[in-house]
């Protein structure tokens, strides 16, 4: 069968945001109940670990910006791929808390070389009619990933050791993928332009955007690295987890394949800000409903569907601020998720030690709820002409 360059990339796209943010980067709150009763780690603990797991991921992406610069993105793509392999083995056999720690910051990291790449790869490779199509393929890798990481832990069950063995493998066949379908020349015309200044970054329009994604970025940190636990602290089942992470990725890839059609449809602005609504009002559900099951799975299936389908609009809005140059300009929106995703988890932990999980929950709403009221300029709605769809 003979598939589109749209889809071959997006396909190996998704594979490796699987792979690398689905499982390295999100599957965390899974496991830190077992975590807990294994190693007998205290909450604010396993909260540091995720916010150096998100450190590592900022590093990465920062060197992801010049390796692909200088390598196109194939390079860091791969290497994020084997960089998860690595971290989910060493995670897979960590006898303490110290290699524990080592592999789950490694898995976390590897998600810094593996998304902005894919920015170059649909803009080289990619026919522009189908480039929204692919860039909203590439991002449902994400939860997809969670399903994956969801099934694997409720077939593993207590041998949560064996849920990381099966991670190792989903990056290898990532970093397979990801070598047989990127070219290593994509990009090429790109790195022939040279190195933009310091002001190409910063402007009236990429300004609104890096707000909106260090806002959403807190709230979703938070929500991944703890509410699985905050369900289990709420004395409902101890599968509740991997069913918020599966209702989660189902919902979250259900809507977030469509976010090409609906940005062509509607624009940025309106879902944009629905999506934001819809992170916000996901983690003031477990505070409303707390005990309810029923409320537990739907506030995880809403928040698939804000973060997936609102990362896919924020990727699509970093082509319009950025369109000569996207994974140059994606990385600083990255560098900018990365912060918000330090802050988030800390955020929450400390809050929730010291003055308890109500107001923790409060806080880790507030920042996506804020920043839904910042839309994007004008220049922004619609395509710039060097990403104009193609007629028909």
């Amino acid at each position: 069968m003979h598939l589109s360059e749209t889809s071959r990339v997006g396909a190996a796209g998704l594979l490796a945001l699987v792979a690398t943010y689905g499982i390295g980067r999100l599957a965390y709150g899974l496991f830190v109940p077992s975590f807990q009763e294994e190693f007998d780690l205290p909450l604010d603990v396993l909260g540091f670990y995720a916010s150096a797991a998100q450190a590592g991921y900022l590093l990465a992406t920062i060197a992801t910006g010049f390796a692909a610069a200088r390598y196109g993105p194939r390079v860091p793509v791969l290497a994020a791929c084997l960089l998860l392999a690595a971290g989910a083995a060493v995670t897979a056999s960590a006898p303490g808390e110290t290699l524990l720690a080592v592999g789950v910051i490694a898995a976390g990291t590897s998600a810094g070389g593996a998304w902005a790449p894919f920015s170059d790869a649909v803009d080289a490779q990619v026919p522009r009619s189908g480039s929204r199509r692919a860039l909203a393929l590439v991002n449902a890798g994400a939860p997809l990933g969670l399903v994956a990481a969801s099934a694997l832990v409720l077939v593993a069950g207590d041998r949560w050791r064996l849920a990381w063995w099966g991670f190792a493998v989903v990056g290898l066949v990532a970093a397979a993928a990801a070598w047989r379908v990127l070219s290593p020349d994509a990009g090429l015309a790109i790195r022939e332009r040279g190195r933009p200044p310091l002001r190409w970054f910063f402007t009236a329009r990429s300004g609104r955007l890096l707000v909106v994604a260090l806002g959403m970025s807190i709230s979703c940190g938070a929500y991944f690295s703890y509410a699985p636990d905050t369900a289990q602290e709420a004395d409902l089942a101890a599968w509740i987890g991997p069913a918020m992470w599966a209702s989660l990725g189902i919902a979250g890839a259900a809507v977030g394949l469509l976010g090409g059609s609906i940005a062509n449809r509607y624009g940025l602005r309106g879902p944009l800000a629905v999506m934001l609504a819809l992170i916000g009002g996901s983690t003031l559900v477990l505070l409303a409903a707390e005990g309810s099951m029923v409320a537990t799975l739907g506030s995880a299936a809403v928040f698939g569907v804000g973060f997936t389908t609102g990362f896919a609009l924020l990727v699509m809005w970093s082509q319009q601020v950025f369109h000569d140059r996207p994974t140059t300009g994606f990385t600083l929106v990255i560098t900018f998720i990365a912060g918000g995703f330090i802050v988030g988890p800390s955020l929450f932990g400390v809050l929730a030690v010291e003055v308890g999980r109500t107001v923790a929950l409060l806080a880790a709403a507030a920042p996506a709820l804020l920043v839904a009221l910042v839309p994007p300029a004008r220049a922004d709605l619609e395509f710039p002409s060097s990403q104009a769809p193609a007629p028909g």
